[in-house]
């Protein structure tokens, strides 16, 4: 009977081990991920982190809750890139479907900065499933908050995710006599 509680002590053990290794390579594994534009330019989400958090959204054209959603991103992107906010929306519409994106973009004047995923590479460490998937990145390149789907109201807990990470990532100025 004790061998039997030391093996299950011990396979425990393993697995808590093993969950834990796996956390922490998925939050490692978006180190260094490379967005790449339109234009075939390159942008590390890295260098977005700098300034503060980063909104990522995965969407097609072909995908109706995305188009429904595109226009709320455009209201929280102008909203709030003033105040440090980065976001990338990243189209996973086909190679075959360049020419209906950039239709798109042109029809609704889209200024929020649209990046492309063809292949679905930058997909695969955000562990999206279904789209629209909107993930909300802090300054530490943790998660803290994933949405899958959308329905018409979603943005506002959204802009709100958003905002409280701005307060908390505000760090007081010395010169005006925080600490």
């Amino acid at each position: 009977m004790k061998r039997v509680g030391i093996a299950g002590f011990f396979c425990v053990l393993l697995l808590v081990t093993l969950a834990v290794e796996g956390a922490k390579e998925a939050d490692s594994s978006k180190k260094g991920l490379v967005l790449t534009r339109l234009d075939g330019k390159s942008v590390y989400v890295d260098s977005l982190l700098l300034d503060g958090p980063v909104v990522i959204n995965f969407w097609a054209t072909w995908c109706k809750p995305c188009r429904l959603e595109m226009p709320q991103l455009e209201k929280i992107y102008k909203d709030l890139e003033p105040k440090g906010v980065h976001f990338a929306a990243i189209s996973i519409d086909s190679k075959r479907s360049e020419k209906r994106l950039v239709q798109y973009l042109q029809k609704y004047k889209m200024s929020l900065p649209i990046y492309w995923d063809p292949d679905g590479k930058l997909a695969r460490p955000f562990k999206v499933a279904a789209i629209p998937t909107t993930v909300v990145i802090d300054q530490d390149g943790k998660i803290h908050h994933k949405t899958r789907g959308y329905r018409p109201g979603d943005e506002v807990l959204l802009k709100k995710k958003i905002e409280g990470l701005i307060k908390s990532s505000v760090k007081p100025d010395p010169a005006a006599g925080g600490e």
